[in-house]
């Protein structure tokens, strides 16, 4: 009897784990009898995977720290490797996780199909990463089209598919009053929290935000929610916001509360479309706050020797003129508020926050920019275009001849 194809997929950190999550369910959607294996987490094992190594906690921010943890990554890499090696899988799909995954594209490349999804970045970076990647030969499956287009000019075997915010802020459908009342928020102004999905950033991140809210309350009543990105963020979370004694509504479990298309929204989609304002770190949230409309500060915060080394040999000098948030880099200028390092305080994110909430006309602005934003990422649907993507690499007669 033929064993059913093989798909080995490989994701890092909460992020990568979502998004592994959200795909696999589309894969199983077109393609029932696929067996799914591979690196990830709870959303991915959620989702039909049988997750064979944990990478939820691989990730680290910053270019000192990430040195610091060479050998550690090195470990893993060989780990991996030999994985791949043993499994032999019919197709490698690789999510995000660029300083693991690149290495493991160049590695396997040409000896099994490989398809990337959501690729390196290549905006913002000194030097030819795209040509590098293009040299893989792999298929990479881009959701912004700014990282299509540089992908495309480097020769690179690139699709843009969209972005699965589109398609996740569409199921954002429960009205904001609902919402708030089934988290038992009063009146005012609600301002939405998200510090990220990684220790490091809720560390850095954090407490100027809660110190913002505790302003906020006292000037103008807000109400505060913060959805946790990770369960094993939720003890650090909420030892801060009890510190704080600014009364935040801490949301959902953790990962595995996210949804796919299709089903409710997960929490963290539902506290920003409920929300008046929302402060968030740098990252994938502020393009799903965008698709949602929602004015926004987007924080940002490394090592000051990170800082140093991001100046210096990566990113190239006029980036902050471009701004530094997706919305503003699709866009091509800034369109939102954004704090950058030392500028991440109490009193700037505050001021922001207020402006927002009291400038009905900059609010306004904002939120026809980020209706822009959204057009350009695509139509709904990106989960399963991606999707028919990876079935068609597995499928083709091409990727079967390189095994």
């Amino acid at each position: 009897m033929r064993q059913p194809p093989r798909i080995l997929m490989v994701a890092g950190e909460v992020s990568g784990d979502h998004q592994g999550g959200l795909l696999a369910r589309a894969l199983r959607r077109l393609r029932p009898d696929l067996a799914l294996c591979g690196v990830g987490g709870a959303e991915m094992a959620a989702a039909g995977v049988d997750v064979l190594v944990d990478s939820t906690r691989w990730g680290v921010i910053g270019y000192a720290e990430a040195y610091l943890r060479l050998p550690v990554y090195a470990l893993r890499f060989l780990r991996l490797s030999r994985l791949i090696e043993r499994l032999r899988p019919d197709l490698l799909l690789l999510i995000d996780f660029p300083g693991m995954n690149r290495e493991i594209a160049g590695r396997f490349a040409g000896r099994f199909p490989v398809v990337y999804f959501f690729p390196p970045q290549t905006h913002g970076r000194r030097g030819r990463s795209a040509a590098r990647m293009a040299r893989h030969g792999v298929r990479l499956l881009a959701v912004l089209p700014f990282e299509a287009d540089a992908y495309r000019r480097a020769g690179a075997d690139v699709v843009f598919v969209g972005h699965p915010a589109v398609d996740a802020a569409a199921m954002a459908t429960q009205r904001p009053r609902m919402l708030r009342e089934a988290w038992g928020v009063g009146r005012g102004p609600l301002v939405g929290l998200l510090p990220g999905s990684r220790d490091q950033e809720v560390r850095a991140l954090l407490p100027p935000m809660l110190e913002a809210a505790r302003r906020l309350r006292r000037a103008h009543g807000a109400q505060f929610v913060l959805p946790i990105a990770s369960r094993r963020l939720r003890p650090a979370i909420e030892r801060a916001v009890a510190a704080s004694r600014v009364p935040v509504h801490v949301l959902g479990r953790g990962e595995g509360d996210a949804a796919s298309p299709g089903e409710p929204p997960g929490v963290s989609i539902a506290a920003m479309a409920a929300s008046d304002v929302v402060v968030v770190a740098s990252g994938t949230a502020p393009v799903e706050a965008a698709c949602l409309g929602v004015p926004m500060v987007v924080v940002y915060r490394v090592s000051r020797l990170t800082e140093w080394i991001a100046r210096r040999f990566v990113v190239p000098p006029d980036l902050e003129r471009t701004g530094l948030s997706v919305p503003s880099i699709v866009a091509g200028r800034p369109i939102v508020p954004e704090l950058v390092q030392g500028a991440v305080t109490g009193p700037r994110i505050y001021a922001e926050v207020e402006r927002l909430l009291t400038d009905a006309e900059l609010g306004q602005r904002i939120r026809d920019d980020l209706a822009a934003v959204r057009r350009q990422l695509g139509p709904p649907g990106a989960l399963e275009r991606a999707a028919a993507e990876v079935l068609r690499a597995l499928d083709s007669r091409t990727a079967r001849a390189l095994r």
